[in-house]
């Protein structure tokens, strides 16, 4: 890991998992933070371990859903610091179902935070980096469900699907400006965080917790794969080793779990190739 002393790092969904991981070791690293989660309490108890720790650090709750939020994040960052060196659009929530029963509501909330919560991270964080015309970044996470498709949970890979490309496409508009600025994509598979409590901080007014589809068979069988899987995903201080190495290599798709490697490269001669979709080899 390279030195950070006196660097500004901004993350969204920095309480918890992977978020929280690179917020640890980039205080370790001498950065001075800019912190944001929904998760008031997670996010106080961070602050305070770093804090306690030496590092500068800087908190904002808000829900990345609204832009207003995300610009006052931004504008608070730079009132603070005066700059930006990394900025990690970050946040990002999960749900399951089947496409033709899950309820809209769902659709609704994962694409507003996977989604729209990038593009308002963008538009917040990326013209005021643009304008300190040093090099610097911005490392949105999508997911391996990005590149992959993954039957059990539609909303969320259609929104990292989404999340992938609207980062290329960030990452060519940036060259085409000549800015100083570049783009990365993170792309990890099943890590060991806590994602399948984000319906924990769900705004209630978002959804009805008493849809029938919550109680049926197909919405438990769906969820239990997400919280048994996790457990035995990677391990996430590994995961964040690998995210800092090849964004700091220059890497534009960061990738965690080298296994799938051959699924991906199946997937895009599959589609080349015009085969039907197929479940991944796990």
């Amino acid at each position: 890991m390279q030195d950070y002393q006196g660097k500004v790092v901004a993350i969204t969904g920095a309480a918890h998992g992977i978020g929280a991981e690179l917020a640890r070791r980039f205080a370790g690293a001498g950065a001075r933070l800019a912190l944001a989660d929904i998760d008031a309490d997670a996010l106080a108890a961070l602050h305070k371990e770093l804090a306690d720790a030496g590092a500068e650090v800087l908190e904002a709750v808000f829900d990345v859903r609204h832009s207003e939020a995300m610009e006052d994040f931004a504008a608070q960052t730079y009132r603070a610091y005066g700059a930006v060196d990394l900025f990690f659009n970050n946040a990002g929530v999960i749900s399951v179902g089947t496409i033709w029963e899950q309820p809209l509501a769902d659709w609704d909330w994962l694409l507003d935070v996977n989604v729209k919560g990038v593009v308002h991270g963008i538009r917040a964080f990326v013209p005021r980096m643009i304008a300190q015309d040093t090099p610097c970044r911005i490392i949105d996470t999508a997911s391996i469900a990005g590149l992959l498709t993954v039957e059990n949970s539609p909303a969320y890979v259609a929104s990292k699907f989404a999340a992938l490309s609207l980062t290329e496409v960030l990452e060519l508009q940036l060259q085409g400006i000549g800015s100083k600025v570049t783009a990365h994509v993170v792309c990890p598979a099943v890590v060991q965080t806590d994602l399948d409590h984000c319906l924990e901080h769900r705004d209630p007014a978002t959804y009805d917790a008493d849809d029938p589809y919550y109680a049926t068979q197909d919405y438990r069988d769906r969820f239990a794969v997400v919280t048994q899987s996790i457990p035995a995903g990677l391990p996430v201080a590994d995961a964040v080793e690998t995210i800092i190495t090849e964004m700091e290599k220059g890497t534009f798709y960061i990738l965690t779990h080298p296994a799938y490697n051959p699924a991906i490269t199946g997937r895009t001669a599959a589609v080349v190739g015009g085969v039907r979709p197929s479940l991944v080899q796990r």
